[in-house]
């Protein structure tokens, strides 16, 4: 063999068992490894607009199993190149991440503590001040079980009194496809198992084997998109309740006490603010806090009331 000819052949050989030692070192990359994860989500993050950045990782890792195995990609290197070519997948990611578990009066012992301990006290203070407007917000809406709930709940509280108020709800999520459902307020049998009779026949209008929330309740919530780890500014400002329950568990502690400090400053004073049965504020709030119910993690601002 000519000399030229073996060294041409030499230099493609080792080329190519470069190739194949980084090909086996990007197989062998554990998928738990922090560098490689942190890298992927940082891209989601700058080229998709969804911050992943600071969740848990087990609820991250477990969710981008199913979109790996949805895109036919083995490791996250390459799930970030398949992204590089199909930009729709950032917002299919960001749905399998988005946690959408909901249902109406879920957790039914924080709705009768919230009934008993924060409508008496906040409708009175209202009506003390003249001022008969109440402003809510279901920060993780899902699918509209939440803040339906809510206006439900007001409308039976209020009773013969509820058109004498001006009540918004505002009812946000991460998922466009979650908020599409959330306003087109149609429910299955099952999604509505959990109500009574009586709230169904007053609240509901049953149509071809599903369930339509009743007008005089949908126009009180105003559906929106926003995503709670995104900024430290508030959307809404003043507002009597904010329902955050059952999210900040998939947080890291930072994101945590960042998201907490930004619905602080969006409550009024006074203002209630409902938690997960599972979640606590951190220490730098607990001191302007009072909390009403440590069960069902209710607490109040009132700063200097």
């Amino acid at each position: 063999m000519p000399t030229g000819i073996f060294f041409a052949f030499v230099i493609q050989l080792a080329q190519k068992q470069v190739s194949e030692v980084w090909t086996l070192m990007a197989i062998r990359i554990d998928e738990s490894d922090t560098t490689v994860l942190d890298l992927l989500l940082e891209k989601v993050y700058r080229d998709g607009g969804y911050d992943f950045r600071e969740y848990k990782r087990g609820t991250v890792t477990r969710r981008l199993e199913r979109r790996l195995h949805a895109t036919g990609t083995k490791t996250y290197q390459n799930y970030m190149r398949f992204l590089d070519t199909h930009p729709e997948e950032y917002q299919r990611l960001a749905e399998d991440l988005t946690i959408k578990t909901s249902g109406f009066f879920r957790n039914p012992y924080t709705f009768q503590q919230v009934t008993k301990l924060v409508l008496p006290e906040l409708v009175a203070y209202k009506e003390r001040r003249g001022e008969l407007r109440l402003r809510m917000w279901s920060t993780a809406c899902a699918q509209g079980e939440e803040p339906y709930s809510i206006a439900i709940l007001l409308t039976e509280f209020l009773g013969h009194s509820l058109p004498e108020f001006d009540i918004l709800i505002y009812a946000t999520d991460i998922s466009q496809q979650a908020l599409e459902e959330a306003q087109a307020g149609e429910y299955s049998t099952k999604d509505v198992e959990s109500l009574s009779a009586p709230l169904l026949e007053r609240h509901f209008s049953y149509y071809s084997e599903s369930y339509r929330v009743r007008n005089n309740i949908r126009r009180m919530l105003r559906f929106s998109y926003f995503d709670l780890t995104s900024t430290v500014k508030p959307p809404f400002l003043n507002l009597d309740c904010i329902f955050c329950c059952n999210v900040l568990i998939y947080l890291r502690d930072k994101l945590q006490e960042r998201v907490l400090n930004m619905l602080y400053s969006s409550l009024a004073n006074p203002g209630y603010l409902i938690l997960g049965e599972v979640e606590t504020p951190p220490n730098s709030l607990r001191e302007k806090l009072e909390c009403l119910d440590s069960k069902a993690r209710i607490y109040k601002k009132s700063e200097g009331e």
